[in-house]
C-alpha cells in the first residue's frame, strides 16, 4: 500500500482552472499512459474501479475515489480492471511553489509583493493526493459544471470557472481538515502584527506574546508567506499610511504617529523606499488624478 502524500500548493498566486473532460475507460486489457504532465490533474472516480501506477507504484483508485496527478518527471498509467470506468479530470494550473510530502508543510509565497489589507488567506492549499470523496453531493455538481468549461481569457465564463474550480479546492481541502500547526501559527502571527501594528513590536514582543523563540516565529512567517514579521509588519504599516494620504487631510507628522512610526523622517524614507516617492508627493499625484 502506497504511503499518504499531500500536496502542498501556493495560492499566492491562486491555482488556474484549464479545462474539465468527461471520460470512459473500458477493460479491454488497453493501458493508458502519460509522461512529464504540464498540469495537475484532478481525476474524480465516478463508476467502476481504476488501477493507476505513479513512478511503477500501484494504487486502486475506486469508485468515488479523487486522484490526483501532478506535473514534473512522472509517468502514470491506468486501466479498468473488471468494468467500464466512468471519471471526470479537471486540469489546474500551478504558477507558484508546491511539493509532494508524507506531511503536512506549507509551500512558499511565489510573489514579491502582498497586498495585506484584505484578510490574508491560508497561503497553503493542503490536498491528499488520493483520497475518497466524503460528500460527493457536494463536490459533483461543481465537477459537473467545470466538465463542460474549457480556458478562454477574453470570456466571461472564465471568471466564472475560475470561481466555481478555487471553491472546488476549498471544499476538498476542508474535508482533509488540513490546516496544520504551522499553518495556523502564521495566521495568528499575522492577525496579532494587524491588530497592533500602530504599537511598537520588537522581536521579544512576539516572543513574550506566543511563548516561542524569536527565530522560530520568524522561519514560521518567512516559510508561509515569504516574509519575516518585521517586513510584514513595515509592509502592514505602509499600506496603512497610503490610505490615510489617499483618504484623510491628516498631516504627515499624525499619519507617521498613526501608524506606528516615532520619528517623520524615518517614516518618510521608510514610504518612499516602499512606494518610489515622498509621502506628500503620493498624496500630491493622487489628488491631481482625474476622477
Amino acid at each position: 500500500m502506497a504511503q499518504t502524500a499531500y500536496l502542498s500548493l501556493s495560492c499566492l498566486p491562486l491555482p488556474t482552472f484549464i479545462e474539465g473532460r468527461r471520460l470512459e475507460i473500458k477493460p479491454d486489457g488497453s493501458k493508458m499512459n502519460q509522461i512529464h504532465l504540464e498540469y495537475f490533474v484532478f481525476a474524480f472516480v465516478r463508476k467502476g474501479e481504476l488501477t493507476m501506477v505513479q513512478d511503477g507504484v500501484e494504487q486502486t483508485v475506486r469508485e468515488n475515489d479523487l486522484y490526483i496527478m501532478t506535473p514534473g518527471h512522472h509517468q502514470y498509467v491506468w486501466w479498468a480492471t473488471e468494468e467500464k470506468v466512468e471519471l471526470d479530470w479537471i486540469y489546474g494550473y500551478v504558477a507558484g511553489d508546491w511539493h509532494t510530502q508524507s506531511n503536512l508543510t506549507p509551500a512558499k509565497n511565489s510573489m514579491e509583493k502582498l497586498m495585506l489589507h484584505p484578510p490574508v488567506p491560508v497561503q497553503t492549499l493542503f490536498l491528499m493526493q488520493h483520497r475518497p470523496l466524503n460528500n460527493t453531493t457536494e463536490i459533483y455538481p461543481m465537477v459537473d459544471q467545470l466538465v463542460s468549461k474549457a480556458y478562454n481569457c477574453d470570456s466571461k465564463q472564465f471568471f466564472e470557472s475560475q470561481q466555481l474550480f478555487l471553491k472546488l479546492l476549498a471544499s476538498l481541502q476542508a474535508q482533509d481538515n488540513a490546516k496544520n500547526e504551522l499553518t495556523q501559527l502564521s495566521l495568528s502571527i499575522q492577525q496579532y502584527l494587524k491588530k497592533n501594528f500602530n504599537q511598537k513590536i520588537t522581536a521579544a514582543t512576539l516572543s513574550d506574546h506566543f511563548n516561542e523563540r524569536p527565530n522560530y516565529l520568524v522561519r514560521v512567517l518567512r516559510q508561509t508567506i515569504g516574509l519575516s514579521p518585521a517586513e510584514f509588519l513595515m509592509q502592514y504599516r505602509m499600506e496603512e499610511a497610503a490610505r490615510w494620504l489617499l483618504n484623510t487631510d491628516a498631516s504627515i507628522e499624525k499619519i507617521a504617529l498613526s501608524v506606528g512610526f516615532q520619528n517623520i523622517y524615518y517614516f518618510s524614507t521608510s514610504f518612499k523606499k516602499y512606494t518610489g516617492i515622498a509621502p506628500t508627493k503620493y498624496r500630491q499625484n493622487a489628488a491631481s488624478q482625474p476622477d
